[in-house]
């Protein structure tokens, strides 16, 4: 009986671990305050990216190739697999988390100014791995 318990406790710690884990990368990205998107950009950091499932995938749904946007406000859809979370960037700008709903990753992109802009998103694992860049999406602010 012995043996049984301490197995049984070995489970419930890895569950426990996972559980932190995924808490502690919760409350990383609900902590990050919104950026007005669209600013002066900021230089990316050139990171590899690191592939571990080849069924991984992220991709810009909306606004569509060369779209021109001419509301105060869109709503951006990011398709991904479900491998971690999903960040976006605008004109190399800094990255930007995007909230899931729905069985989409979406960004809710306000305060932008005029202009042409290129939009980027990245699959990240929960240990904060690239695992997928999206292609460029480029649209029009007008």
């Amino acid at each position: 009986m012995a043996v049984k318990k301490s197995v049984k406790t070995a489970v419930t710690g890895k569950e426990v671990e996972k559980k932190k884990s995924v808490a502690k990368s919760i409350k990383k990205f609900a902590a990050k305050k919104p950026a007005v998107s669209n600013p002066e950009p900021k230089k990316q950091e050139q990171v590899k990216e690191t592939v571990t499932n080849s069924n991984s995938y992220v991709l810009i749904d909306h606004p569509c190739e060369k779209e021109n946007i001419t509301s105060s406000e869109y709503v951006i859809r990011i398709g991904a697999s479900m491998d971690g979370y999903v960040e976006i960037s605008f004109n190399d700008a800094e990255w930007e988390p995007c909230r899931f709903a729905s069985g989409y990753w979406w960004f809710d992109w306000k305060y932008y100014k005029p202009g042409n802009v290129k939009i980027s998103a990245r699959l990240v694992s929960n240990e904060g791995q690239i695992l997928k860049l999206s292609d460029v999406r480029k649209c029009k602010v007008i």
